[in-house]
């Protein structure tokens, strides 16, 4: 089954709105204050070696990566958690290698889950069937994904060697363009996408944020139509990566069915992935540091940028910034702007970090809440963006200095607009409620 015919198969009877609002801990100016409370502890490997976190709020599923506890099928895959239940559900092999990161689609609730792998590919899971229904083979280790929401047909994979894959999963035997960082081919450890600002007073592109271990560069997107004559040197267009008919009539011999990717045309013009030719404008970040997470708020363009101990800051610093333009005063396209960030607050933790661990950064009617996992104090950090304060120390029953919280993940459930958290260490996911208080 394709990824199209997944998609078809869900209905949602749901406003596609961005998540639902949190009251933030302790805010001082608002009419509630509460705190997280630990739920439930779940235990999912003996051996360790789980990694990452992704939550599919309309379908009430956490998905977390974990090795695979069948000695015949070795590897690594999810495991399907029920948000409402806390209760593992079902186990989905998915790799021979760790998996780096896990992305669903924050519009189009077509429960697709991305898993992106150091065995050199990118996969896509129905949540509905439990099935792998398109992957994906990259050059490198891909250590990043994302989705370009809205839009449901595009994704970016981050590579090792630095480069980032733009897939159309209309398009299936591989990329159709490859982005390239200038001067710059350290390993991708994070991506967000930031879709176009629509406000004519403010006119900004769209487009992907890549962090690497070295920098954060913006890859502002400038939309041009496809001609016979001309396409981007971005867009990877050639007669050898093209579906074939008798490809896809074998596929239905075999009693598969074959994926409608281009209607009643079996011979498409290549540039079916996309209605005008993409091109990406790189502008690099003004941030300096080892960076070790990337997490992003698109409404507002608000990112969290997580930086390792050096001897310049020998803390661990949670940096929170706003993507602008510089120029929006001379420019009349937003694609010939310029881009930079405005640093907002640092959000300062313990001077130990020994493994990559993942940050989130979430909105609620107070403002903006982040939390991080914390080697120091054995837990994760929970705290308030607009002034910078620390709300709440988290402490899982099983999270130490040697063994640390990896992953965040807010969540929420349905006929609830409240975010609940999920921390990850290498064995244990652990849920915590928010209890509010009304004063």
């Amino acid at each position: 089954m394709c990824a199209k015919a997944c998609r078809r198969r869900l209905f949602v009877s749901r406003s596609h709105s961005p998540l639902p609002p949190v009251h933030c801990s302790s805010t001082t100016s608002g009419t509630h204050r509460g705190q997280y409370e630990l739920m439930k502890s779940l235990p999912l490997s003996t051996t360790g070696n789980c990694r990452v976190m992704a939550s599919c709020d309309y379908l009430n599923v956490l998905c977390v990566s974990q090795p695979s506890t069948n000695p015949i099928f070795r590897g690594f895959g999810v495991r399907k958690i029920s948000t409402v239940e806390q209760r593992p559900l079902k186990y989905i092999h998915l790799h021979c290698q760790p998996i780096r990161d896990l992305a669903f689609h924050s519009n189009a609730q077509d429960g697709l889950l991305i898993s992106a792998s150091l065995d050199k590919s990118v996969r896509l899971t129905s949540l509905l069937t439990d099935q792998v229904v398109q992957t994906y083979q990259c050059p490198s280790p891909v250590w990043s994904c994302c989705w370009a929401s809205p839009d449901p047909h595009r994704l970016f994979a981050g590579c090792s060697n630095g480069s980032v894959l733009v897939f159309d999963i209309r398009f299936t035997s591989g990329p159709v363009a490859t982005l390239t960082v200038p001067e710059n081919t350290s390993p991708v450890i994070g991506l967000q996408y930031v879709p176009r600002c629509g406000d004519s007073t403010r006119p900004t592109a769209g487009g992907l944020l890549v962090g690497q271990l070295t920098k954060i560069t913006f890859m502002a997107e400038a939309f041009s139509r496809p001609s016979s004559t001309h396409l981007s040197s971005e867009t990877v267009t050639t007669d050898e990566t093209a579906p074939h008919v008798s490809d896809v009539s074998s596929m239905v011999e075999a009693g598969r069915h074959s994926p409608d990717l281009f209607g009643a045309n079996p011979n498409p013009p290549m540039i079916h992935s996309f209605q005008a030719v993409t091109d990406y404008s790189p502008h690099s970040l003004p941030l300096e540091g080892n960076l070790v997470s990337l997490c992003l708020v698109p409404e507002s363009r608000h990112f969290l940028a997580s930086y390792r101990p050096s001897q310049r800051l020998p803390r661990v610093r949670h940096l929170l910034a706003e993507l602008v333009s510089e120029d929006l005063e001379v420019a009349t396209i937003a694609e010939h702007c310029t881009y930079t960030c405005r640093e907002l607050h640092s959000l300062w933790a313990g001077p130990r970090m020994k493994m990559l661990t993942r940050t989130c950064l979430f909105s609620s009617s107070g403002g903006m809440t982040a939390v991080a996992g914390c080697e120091d104090v054995g837990g994760a950090i929970v705290w308030r963006c607009d002034t910078g304060s620390r709300l709440q120390t988290l402490h899982p029953p099983d999270a130490t200095t040697e063994n640390p919280v990896i992953d965040v993940c807010p969540f929420t459930t349905t006929g609830s607009d409240q975010f609940n958290l999920a921390l990850l260490t290498e064995r244990t996911v652990h849920f915590y409620r928010w209890t509010s208080t009304n004063l």
